[in-house]
């Protein structure tokens, strides 16, 4: 039996320590469109603040493949997946054929459709170790840093480089910062103790249009900045699974994580 495992996260490694509860002998190949050994992405914030490191980022330890007896095929894209064949195939050209395959892509960062956002030359999104070092090699002490986004990721994003960096602006289309998870008074107390630490907010306040190294807002205001980072929320990746299983919002699974599609199994469900 061959599974293979799309994806190098969370949902990826459970999968695999899932399939070997069951099947100790089965070969596990993992395609990774990042390199790295797995790592835990709520830490690149930490790891840009200066309060861990790659090492301290590893989601399991160094022989977590070779313990589960896995082949890991890190820097891949899979660009395809052809059920009828039972094989993905790659950016590379080249196809890996699967008995049982496991699509544990995740989700990508939004990035809305704003005009001027091509004129916007150090712009930058926050989900990925790949992100985190692009955007660290930008910052510096007269840097001004304008983050779309008062959810946790730009929060944290910003609690990670305020200390790098000039000046941060917050802006969100939300009248309250964290407004998916918190009420208005615990977004008050969190919105001022960020404030207490020099980071600005503007809510109830989208960018109607960017123009190089200005924001222009919805209140009128214009908001002058030398880095943007895109932290708007993120969209189930569900695009290798359109046409081939039910896919809405997100991809339809049922209670053993199966999707409509034969023997292919994914992470995402809707409720």
């Amino acid at each position: 039996m061959r599974y293979v495992i799309i994806g190098n996260s969370a949902a990826g490694i459970g999968a695999v320590e899932g399939i070997r509860q069951v099947d100790k002998e089965g070969e596990i190949i993992i395609i990774s469109r990042e390199p790295y050994h797995t790592y835990s992405r709520p830490l690149i914030s930490y790891l840009i603040y200066g309060k861990t490191d790659r090492e301290k980022m590893k989601y399991r330890v160094d022989g977590f493949y070779e313990d589960m007896g896995c082949a890991f095929m890190g820097g891949k894209a899979v660009t395809q997946i052809l059920p009828d064949k039972k094989e993905v195939g790659l950016d590379d050209g080249s196809k890996i054929a699967y008995d049982k395959l496991f699509v544990g892509t995740g989700s990508d960062p939004f990035v809305p459709p704003i005009e001027g956002l091509n004129t916007v030359n150090d712009k930058f999104t926050f989900m990925s170790l790949d992100d985190a070092v692009s955007l660290e090699k930008a910052l510096s002490p007269e840097k001004r840093v304008l983050i779309l986004g008062a959810g946790l990721i730009g929060l944290k994003c910003a609690e990670a480089i305020l200390h790098k960096v000039k000046s941060i602006v917050v802006a969100d289309l939300a009248p309250r910062v964290l407004s998916s998870i918190l009420d208005g008074e615990g977004a008050g107390m969190i919105q001022k103790h960020l404030e207490n630490k020099g980071i600005e907010f503007r809510l109830s306040a989208g960018v109607n249009k960017f123009a190089t190294d200005k924001a222009y807002l919805s209140t009128g205001e214009e908001v002058g900045f030398d880095i943007l980072v895109i932290a708007a929320g993120v969209r189930p990746n569900t695009a290798l699974l359109k046409g081939i299983a039910d896919v809405e919002r997100g991809i339809i699974i049922n209670e053993k994580s199966e999707t409509s599609a034969k023997d292919i199994f994914s992470e995402v469900k809707l409720f």
